[in-house]
C-alpha cells in the first residue's frame, strides 16, 4: 500500500517539521510504503499564488495580518543573514535526511491538480491544515486535487479554532464527506466536526507523541546544549511574553539553573543578559535541547509535547484562564497534567517536579489507541 502524506511543511517551523518527520517515521516503522508530498506551503517564499483562491473567505484585517507576517519576520532577519542562512541550512539538512520526500516539488495548488499521483491512500495531517484563518487555500489539505477517487484519511488534523464560520461549515461538509477516516488532534475539533458531519471523528495523538524518547534521541543533536544545568524557554508568540521569562527566572533562581532560550527565528529576542539565546537551532538541535534540559517553560504546544516526551518538569503558559488553546489543554487533560497550565498574570506557582508514573501509563494507552486508528484507517 502506497501512502502520500500531505501536511504543512517547508516553512522552517520546528513543530511543522517534527510532526511530519514523526508521522513518516512511524508509518515507515509500521511497514507502510509512505512518502511526503513535497508541497511548498504558502509561507514558503517559493510558493506560487498565481490563480489561487481562498477556500474560505476571511476578514480584510486577517488577510493583511497573514500577508504582513512573513514580511515583518524577514525584516527582523535582515541584519542577521548569516544566522538565517545557517538556520535554514540545518532545517534543510533535517528535511532531506529524515523525511522521504517526492522528487517533484509542488510549488502551487495548481501543480497538485496537474500531478498524476498513484497513491492508494492520501493522508492529510497533522498540524493546523484546516485552519482557514491562516489565509491560504485549504484545497491541498482537503485533497480537492484528487482525480482518481483515492482513499482519503486524516491523521491528527487540526482546525486550530474554537468556532468556525458558516462558509467554513459548508466547505467542510462538502469536502470532508469524501474522507473514509477522519481524526483530529483536539476534542473540541472532534465535537465540532462530528456534529457538522454527523459521523464519528476520532481524537488521536499529535505525531510527535507517537515516537517515544528513545526514538527521538535517534534524530537529536547536542552540540548546542550548555555544559551547565539549564532551564529551557521556548516562546512561539510574536508579541513579547514577559510572564514566561518571569516564571523562568523564578524557577531558575530556586533551582540554580542557567536560562537558555530557543528563539523563534534567526534574530535576537532581547530576553535579557541572564538568558542565553539560541538563534540557529535546527530541528535536531531543538530535540537535543529539550532532551538535556532540567526544566522547561513554554507557551508552545510542541514545546509542551517534547517536555512530556522526555519526562521533564515543565509549565505551559496560556493567554488567560479562558484561553481557546484547545490543542494544548486537550493533551494535558488527557495525560492528567492540567496542573502544569499557568495563565499569564497568575501568581507564580509553587515549583514542583512531576511524577510521570501515571502519565506514562496514560500516554502508552493513547499511543495504542492512535496506532490502532492508523491500522484500521490504512487497511484495505
Amino acid at each position: 500500500m502506497k501512502i502520500g502524506i500531505l501536511t504543512i511543511l517547508n516553512v522552517n517551523n520546528y513543530g511543522a517539521e517534527l510532526q511530519c518527520c514523526a508521522l513518516y517515521r512511524k508509518l515507515h516503522k509500521m511497514g507502510y510504503d509512505a512518502e511526503v508530498v513535497n508541497f511548498l506551503f504558502g509561507i514558503n517564499p517559493g510558493h506560487d499564488f498565481k490563480g489561487e483562491r481562498l477556500t474560505v473567505p476571511i476578514s480584510f484585517k486577517q488577510s493583511v495580518k497573514v500577508r504582513l507576517l512573513p514580511i515583518v519576520q524577514n525584516l527582523f532577519c535582515l541584519f542577521h543573514q548569516k544566522n538565517k542562512k545557517l538556520r535554514n541550512k540545518r532545517f534543510n539538512e533535517f528535511h532531506d535526511k529524515y523525511n522521504c520526500l517526492t522528487k517533484t516539488v509542488y510549488p502551487s495548488v495548481k501543480s497538485l491538480y496537474n500531478a498524476d499521483f498513484d497513491y492508494d491512500v492520501i493522508c492529510i495531517g497533522s498540524d493546523q491544515v484546516w485552519n482557514y484563518e491562516k489565509g491560504y487555500s485549504l484545497e491541498p489539505f482537503l485533497a480537492c486535487f484528487d482525480k482518481r477517487g483515492t482513499k482519503k484519511v486524516s491523521y491528527a488534523s487540526s482546525i486550530g479554532l474554537s468556532v468556525i464560520s458558516k462558509e467554513a461549515e459548508e466547505v467542510f461538509k462538502k469536502c470532508l464527506s469524501d474522507f473514509s477516516w477522519l481524526s483530529v488532534r483536539e476534542q473540541q475539533a472532534s465535537e465540532l466536526l462530528g456534529n457538522l458531519l454527523h459521523r464519528d471523528v476520532d481524537v488521536v495523538l499529535d505525531p510527535t507523541l507517537l515516537l517515544d524518547s528513545h526514538e527521538w534521541l535517534e534524530v537529536a543533536k547536542f552540540d548546542m546544549c550548555p555544559k551547565e544545568k539549564y532551564l529551557l524557554v521556548y516562546i512561539v508568540t510574536i508579541k513579547p511574553c514577559n510572564y514566561v521569562l518571569e516564571l523562568a527566572r523564578h524557577i531558575a533562581k530556586q533551582r540554580n539553573l542557567k536560562i537558555v532560550r530557543i528563539c523563534r527565528d534567526a534574530y535576537p529576542e532581547h530576553s535579557g543578559k541572564d538568558v542565553q539565546e539560541i538563534l540557529t537551532a535546527g530541528p535536531s538541535d531543538f530535540v537535543g535541547l529539550f532532551a538535556r534540559a532540567e526544566y522547561v517553560v513554554t507557551n508552545s504546544f510542541h514545546g509542551t509535547v517534547f517536555s512530556v516526551n522526555f519526562s521533564k518538569p515543565f509549565y505551559s503558559v496560556i493567554k488567560s484562564q479562558h484561553s481557546t488553546n484547545s490543542r494544548l489543554t486537550s493533551i494535558l487533560q488527557k495525560l492528567g497534567l492540567e496542573s502544569r497550565i499557568v495563565p499569564v498574570g497568575s501568581p507564580l506557582p509553587q515549583i514542583s517536579n512531576i511524577d510521570y508514573t501515571k502519565t506514562a501509563d496514560k500516554l502508552r494507552n493513547e499511543r495504542l489507541h492512535s496506532l490502532e486508528y492508523i491500522r484500521k484507517a490504512f487497511s484495505n
